[in-house]
């Protein structure tokens, strides 16, 4: 697979820049997805110094889009008075989506499209809507005028109320939620709760010693609140200072999936199948707990896609050059390893070699994804990438489990980690980035130093 222009430039990265991302129902919980976009559009225009009037069009990823902002890519582009005649297109894959906007906007440039294009991730956790089903069917719910004077009725009428972020969680073909993947992989993988607790804290001590090192701080842009407050690092992990300091704190963190809700047992009636070996009274312990899962957060990030030659031309530094990448999909049942052959496949397409990754950063859905991702690796492609991260080369500067995750923009969060590095490290000269989403697919981006 050839990643060069038709008159052989490189695709590179430049101008990268992101919000701090906040805690889901925190500090970002009364502002849209489409404003800190349009937010984060402005910041990376005022930090470059590039004119507007370059931009080919505007790619955007987000999950779960607000009918206020139908197509954001567009809304954004019109609201931050970029060409009219440019292009945008707001793409979904779940997860994936803030990537997915890269390598869209990479296509496009390879094709001939255009030259120049903002590449942006957004998602608020904090406002995904609450869904009316069973509404439009009923002649007294039919309308929102019928619903309000109604509403009253709802229950006998049918209608229920569903929350979006709750049922976009949920894979509807496996019926297992995120979580529970996580949990068939931990089993699948034979990882334990010690495993991915011991795994969590690093990421969260990473990540804070960075965050306290004022290592995010030029990629970030900090937020005005409506508060009048401001939020300048990530949230999620600064208030758990408590958990880096004493972590013998996850050790107090009950399993999700050994409760009275579900026992490990009832865990493995249901989806023994997707595990692949059977349940031992007396030795199968559930693993995943809240502390080991990545938290629900809300921000949004922008970086440009252009070629080599056009950075030059707009005097543009370049933050890496994109070598290329990889998309891979597995039962949804196990969605965290599809990362495995995501970043096999960007390997081969880039026509590159496992051990010629300097630095690995990978999404941390869940330890129990991370973790398992790394297993599988070895197993089937030779790459011990557990050494590695005994290390210090896999996520360095901490993971998704202390960051946090706002869904549409994470691509370009681990994009800037890996810009980060290069910063930081001066060894490193090619690294690969990957991340799973819902539904079993998988994405992985090959950086090199420019």
């Amino acid at each position: 697979m050839e990643f060069k222009t038709r008159d052989n430039d490189r695709i590179v990265l430049a101008g990268g820049v992101r919000t701090p991302i906040g805690q889901a129902g925190k500090s970002y919980a009364n502002i849209p997805s489409y404003d800190l976009g349009y937010m984060i559009t402005e910041e990376i225009f005022k930090r470059t110094g590039v004119s507007k009037d370059n931009v080919s069009g505007v790619v955007a990823g987000e999950i779960g889009q607000s009918c206020f902002a139908p197509n954001v890519a567009r809304v954004i582009s019109v609201r931050a008075n970029l060409p009219l005649n440019a292009t945008a297109i707001t793409v979904q894959n779940n997860c994936v989506s803030g990537f997915e906007a890269v390598f869209d906007a990479a296509r496009r440039i390879l094709i001939g499209e255009g030259d120049f294009y903002l590449a942006l991730g957004m998602e608020s956790m904090s406002q995904g809507a609450l869904v009316l089903t069973g509404a439009k069917q009923s002649p007294k719910m039919s309308t929102a005028e019928k619903i309000n004077a109604n509403w009253a009725e709802a229950p006998e009428l049918g209608v229920k109320v569903i929350d979006s972020i709750d049922e976009g969680l949920n894979d509807p073909i496996r019926n297992l939620n995120m979580a529970m993947t996580g949990e068939v992989v931990a089993q699948k993988y034979n990882l334990t709760k010690k495993d991915l607790d011991n795994y969590a804290y690093m990421s969260y001590k990473k990540a804070h010693d960075a965050i306290e090192a004022g290592k995010y701080r030029p990629y970030q842009l900090a937020i005005d609140l409506p508060d009048g407050g401001k939020l300048e690092d990530d949230e999620y992990i600064m208030s758990k200072k408590g958990m880096v300091e004493n972590p013998a704190r996850f050790d107090k963190a009950s399993v999700i999936f050994d409760s009275k809700y579900m026992s490990i047992k009832e865990f493995y009636d249901k989806y023994g199948e997707w595990i692949g070996k059977p349940f031992k009274e007396g030795e199968t312990q559930a693993a995943v707990t809240l502390f080991n899962a990545c938290p629900r957060s809300d921000g949004a990030g922008a970086i440009f896609v252009t070629t080599e030659k056009k950075a030059k031309e707009l005097g543009l530094p370049v933050q890496a050059v994109l070598s290329g990448w990889g998309m891979y999909g597995v039962d949804p049942s196990i969605m965290g390893v599809g990362m495995a052959g995501a970043m096999n496949a960007a390997v081969q397409n880039t026509k590159s070699k496992f051990d010629e990754i300097d630095y690995f950063e990978i999404h941390e859905a869940f330890a129990a994804t991370a973790m398992g991702t790394m297993r599988e690796v070895k197993a089937s492609y030779g790459c011990d990438i557990e050494k590695a991260n005994g290390e210090g080369k896999v996520n360095p500067h901490g993971g998704t489990l202390a960051l946090g995750h706002p869904l549409g923009a994470t691509g370009i969060r681990v994009l800037l980690n890996m810009i980060m590095n290069f910063d930081q490290f001066p060894d490193a000269k090619k690294q690969i980035g990957v991340i799973c989403a819902g539904g079993g697919v998988a994405g992985s981006a090959i950086l090199e130093r420019a």
